[in-house]
């Protein structure tokens, strides 16, 4: 999961065309009805770096569409990656946030060496704040959501490659989502 994909589940309630203008999400044409779901979950997207490791991890677990992770590790001796997803894997669970992800050496060789354990806690940081939002992605489809999110306070770490890692997460909340998809003029 990307942090730009992460950093669509904020939002201002419009529709932001490539062109960048703002619009209302046109009205359903041709009886397009459109497909519903409930979205329950949370994100955190963390960095961090110690004894010459430097880290990213992505979490986000969602109830319609199951957990995805993503690990990038920078060492002196090269760069690794891992993650999964959608998996049907519980990754945040009564304030403890828990996952092990497969790291390989990205080469050519892509030899794995080992998993990269993350594991802390979180708790809420405020009150849940209104989201609604419509967005328009390239192919012309609408996604309009309408529910809350609950920012996060965490503390995480991740071992990997011999390395206890300290996480700082720029992003981190639970969401509980309504999501209209739609594409005008199908139906």
């Amino acid at each position: 999961m990307t942090r730009g994909a992460l950093a669509c589940l904020f939002g201002v309630g419009m529709v932001v065309t490539a062109g960048g203008a703002a619009r209302a999400a046109p009205p359903a044409e041709s009886g397009a009805k459109p497909v519903k779901t409930i979205e329950k979950g949370h994100a955190l997207s963390c960095t961090g770096q110690a004894e010459g490791v430097t880290v990213a991890v992505d979490l986000y677990q969602n109830s319609a569409f199951g957990s995805h992770t993503s690990l990038s590790v920078e060492t002196p001796d090269g760069e690794y990656g891992g993650g999964y997803g959608p998996q049907d894997t519980t990754l945040f669970t009564n304030g403890t946030i828990a996952a092990d992800i497969p790291v390989r050496k990205l080469d050519d060789t892509a030899e794995p060496v080992g998993n990269a354990v993350i594991s802390g806690t979180y708790t809420a940081a405020g009150r849940p704040k209104p989201v609604h939002e419509v967005i328009e992605d390239p192919a012309g489809h609408y996604v309009i959501t309408k529910g809350t999110n609950t920012q996060l306070r965490t503390v995480a770490t991740v071992d990997v490659l011999g390395e206890k890692v300290p996480l700082s997460c720029s992003t981190a909340f639970a969401f509980d989502l309504t999501v209209w998809r739609l594409t005008p003029g199908q139906g």
